[in-house]
Parts: structure tokens; C-alpha cells; sequence
């Protein structure tokens, strides 16, 4: 089982074998050389387990935390009463990024951004459509609309033929006799 594969997920069952065999041998880098996996990685789930037990060895996707929960650990590791990875023990965050990911977003912008949601954000709301019929003269702007934007499609694609076929003419030399 030395093979090294990367961004695999290990089951429970792996995590905390491992953990007990920490426990009763006591050498991280050891163990995770023998299991082909980074001892930071290991060292992570001992604290874990530790911290919140065998639940701290859990997936745990979609987590949601409340606003106030995040002031209250941005607060934590501001005041140093917490160090980072100390907060992520103790509030269960899963990952030290998914926290500066906050605190970047704090310090930018206050309390405010901690509200945004997960995932990228939508640039813009999509106008609400006219149920109301065009009338001929709309239907007539919007076809022209079109047509010239067609029409200066078409123009740029022939103007990138052209160079594309005087491209290797122009690399030609003639021979010196």
C-alpha cells in the first residue's frame, strides 16, 4: 500500500486504524510513509479524533455555518485565543482555507460577507421578459441587431483566413543564386 495517489478519499475505517496504531506505536512519519500518505495529513486526524472523537473522522460536505458562528471563531483566532488550526478543532472546520477564506472576507468587507453563500456568486439577475408581443418595427430592430452582429462575425473570420494564408508566404525568402 505505498503507492502515492493523490486527492483519494479514505474511509473511515482507514482513518481511525490509523489513529489507534498512533496511539498504541507513536510515530507519525512512520506510519504515514508505510501508508503512502502526507504525515500532516495524519497528524490532522489525531487531533481530530482527539478534539471530537470518532466524529471528527467523518465527511462532512454542505456544512453550513451561521453568521454569528463565524464572527465568533473570527474573533477566537483575532484575539489569539485560538491559533488556526486550534479553531478548526474546536468548530469542526473541516479545512484551515475554508477559515482564511473568512477572515480574508472580514477584513475586506466586514461582517457583511460572512452572509454570502458558498459557490461563485451570480453577476447579474436576468431582466424579466415582456410578455407583450413586438410589434413589427421591434421585430425589424432586433433582426438588424443580428444581422450586423453576423455581419462583423464574418468579416473578422475572413480577415483571419487572409493572414492565416499570408502567413507562410511571408516566411518564404527567395534563394540567392
Amino acid at each position: 500500500m505505498n503507492e502515492k495517489r493523490r486527492n483519494r478519499k479514505h474511509s473511515v475505517a482507514f482513518k481511525t486504524r490509523l489513529v489507534k496504531k498512533y496511539h498504541s506505536e507513536g510515530s507519525l512519519k512512520r506510519l504515514a510513509r508505510e501508508h503512502g500518505i502526507a504525515h500532516s495529513l495524519l497528524e490532522k486526524w489525531v487531533k481530530q479524533y482527539e478534539c471530537l472523537g470518532a466524529e471528527g473522522l467523518l465527511e462532512q460536505y454542505g456544512r453550513d455555518y451561521a453568521v454569528e458562528i463565524k464572527q465568533e471563531i473570527i474573533q477566537a483566532y483575532i484575539k489569539g485565543d485560538l491559533s488556526l488550526r486550534g479553531c478548526c478543532l474546536k468548530y469542526a472546520i473541516r479545512s484551515e482555507s475554508t477559515l482564511l477564506g473568512w477572515l480574508r472576507r472580514y477584513e475586506q468587507s466586514g461582517v457583511e460577507s460572512l452572509k454570502q453563500g458558498r459557490g461563485r456568486p451570480r453577476s447579474m439577475k436576468q431582466p424579466k421578459k415582456e410578455s407583450r408581443p413586438l410589434t413589427r418595427l421591434e421585430e425589424l430592430e432586433k433582426e438588424n441587431l443580428y444581422l450586423r452582429a453576423e455581419n462583423e462575425l464574418l468579416k473578422k473570420l475572413d480577415a483571419l483566413i487572409r493572414e492565416r494564408e499570408a502567413a507562410p508566404q511571408k516566411k518564404r525568402r527567395p534563394s540567392r543564386d
